[in-house]
């Protein structure tokens, strides 16, 4: 059984206070999302569109392509296993430390697996597939838009995966649909769940050549996407209510989150080009760490031992409001000491 990517915080109902371990925002005003859907309640009681397409057309109409370049999904990690299953058989190439759920959806669907060793990467199958977290999970880490451009172009050879679900909280210049919608070796990922801070609706979508598109919903099943999804949806494009804070005062925050913490003996917080970041503790566990937060200050991080060529001290926060924040940073003295 794959059990995700082992965000845990379903399992302290009522004992969280404040919530670090993911890498959304927590305090979206979604007030008038919320008066909107009680008005359409009513809509469980029928199936929804087999496919999305009413909500696909916003989004590609937002965005300034064809809906034929556009497919929503339950969330991104439903198009990664739809790509990981397209893709069959294919040398996956995941740089490292990165989402867990690329390797497990390849490992469903019987892919070779490189962790881009460069003197492995040589003897590897042409057909080959890159995923790119960008900006990575969990480290925070940006690559250039630049460097991005000349490599997918320079290599047209292999598929680049490269998933943006994070391109709402850095100010780093992306790659853009309307761009490189015209390269069938090149795929997006985004989320609507992380742009408007309602991960719990699962909402994610692919911008793609309309012949990735097409071979995609040949294989993806009927009725994915819940029409309380698609309902939310559609108003949260056609409103465009951002579920973060203005993103320069938030980034601006979440370095000084970084750099208060940073001068706590024995913890070190790397840099980061967006809100989340990664964190590293020496003499003790990132569990340990964890541990204490949760039952001495019902503060919940995210222990990072799992991903791949991370140890067990290392560990993920997301910055939230100054006050929250100030109350990690001295629970955190408070360990230490």
């Amino acid at each position: 059984m794959i059990l995700g990517h082992l965000n845990d915080a379903y399992k302290y109902s009522g004992q969280v206070r404040l919530d670090f371990s993911s890498n959304c925002y927590n305090h979206a005003n979604l007030t008038w999302l919320k008066m909107f859907m009680a008005e359409r309640m009513e809509c469980i009681r029928q199936y929804p569109e087999p496919e999305p397409f009413r909500l696909e057309e916003m989004i590609a109409d937002q965005l300034g392509i064809s809906p034929d370049n556009v497919m929503v999904t339950n969330g991104c990690t439903e198009a990664i296993y739809l790509l990981a299953q397209l893709f069959r058989g294919y040398t996956s190439i995941i740089p490292q430390p990165t989402f867990h759920e690329y390797a497990n959806a390849c490992r469903v669907h019987c892919h070779i697996i490189s962790y881009e060793n460069n003197d492995e990467v040589e003897h590897l199958s042409d057909d080959r597939l890159y995923w790119i977290c960008n900006p990575n999970n969990p480290t925070g880490n940006v690559l250039m838009k630049g460097f991005m451009d000349y490599t997918i172009r320079q290599q047209q050879q292999h598929i680049f995966i490269i998933d943006q679900s994070y391109e709402f909280y850095t100010n780093a210049p992306l790659l853009v649909p309307r761009e490189v919608i015209d390269l069938p070796h090149v795929i997006l990922l985004h989320s609507l769940s992380k742009q408007y801070a309602v991960p719990g609706l699962r909402l994610g979508y692919i911008t793609a050549n309309p012949s990735i598109i097409h071979r995609l919903r040949e294989i993806r099943q009927p009725y994915a996407v819940s029409n309380m999804a698609i309902e939310a949806g559609c108003w949260l494009v056609e409103h465009g209510t951002s579920g973060l804070p203005e993103l320069d005062s938030y980034l601006v925050e979440a370095d000084r989150l970084r750099n208060e913490l940073n001068q706590i003996a024995s913890i070190r917080i790397f840099d980061t080009k967006s809100c989340f970041m990664l964190g590293q503790i020496e003499g003790s566990t990132a569990n340990e760490l964890r541990h204490y937060l949760l039952q001495e200050h019902s503060i919940l991080i995210r222990d990072c031992s799992s991903f791949t060529g991370l140890t067990n001290q290392f560990f993920r926060i997301t910055a939230q409001t100054p006050s929250e924040d100030n109350q990690l940073i001295e629970a955190i003295k408070a360990y230490i000491v």
